[in-house]
């Protein structure tokens, strides 16, 4: 699966973006102005609201996973996690770093193993988790599976669950836990996003009761 595209909330959408673009080296065909911002295979665009809760975006960068903690540093400020600047996560077989936005998104970069950066590319290659919080986390991980056509990766449960595979997934998590390693409580708010699944059913797909929206273009 592949994420193309990603909207989502946030109080200041051109400061956001903008953050984004000073930040993580956008392919050069990226837009230059306006709320989106071109990452590697994903367009990340941001539309304005009164208050957003925190949300939860990883993004693939091509790196060592030795190198991808000051990669961070030098761009944000690093979250750490048990007092270390990254973690190692062998089920992905990738190194994790977090950090936040200006709006308090959860960022995640993750370097996996055998990834390598081409010469003059940006650094990321685009979004790989999207978090979803529900009310009913297996609910949704069931309207994922049977009304948009997506697969569970692993085993989901009612606290987290992942819907998608090791290149691109949605993180299902409860509404009112933290978003992992911080204190931020995860929260409902319009999030609509594209993506690319040859065993996916093509069209917009909108929740019934959660403002999400799953176009499989």
């Amino acid at each position: 699966m592949r994420f193309t595209r990603v909207t989502m909330p946030a109080v200041d959408p051109l400061h956001v973006a903008e953050w984004y673009r000073s930040r993580f080296s956008p392919s050069p065909d990226s837009p230059g102005t306006g709320p989106v911002v071109g990452l590697g295979e994903t367009d990340l665009r941001f539309t304005e609201t009164d208050a957003a809760p925190p949300a939860h975006l990883a993004f693939r960068v091509l790196l060592d996973g030795a190198e991808i903690a000051d990669w961070l540093a030098d761009r944000a400020m690093i979250t750490p996690v048990d007092g270390e600047p990254s973690r190692r996560f062998q089920f992905l077989d990738a190194t994790a770093v977090y950090a936040e936005d200006p709006a308090g998104n959860v960022l995640e970069g993750l370097s996996y193993t055998g990834d390598r950066r081409n010469a003059g590319a940006a650094a990321v290659d685009g979004v790989t988790e999207v978090g979803l919080p529900a009310r009913d986390p297996l609910a949704l991980v069931e309207w994922l599976e049977t009304t948009v056509g997506l697969s569970p990766w692993g085993t989901p449960s009612d606290t987290f669950a992942w819907v998608g595979d090791r290149h691109a997934r949605f993180v299902i998590v409860p509404t009112g836990r933290e978003w992992y390693p911080t204190d931020r409580t995860t929260g409902i708010a319009p999030i609509s996003v594209t993506v690319v699944d040859e065993s996916a059913h093509s069209g917009r797909h909108v929740h019934p009761t959660h403002p999400y929206e799953v176009v499989v273009g």
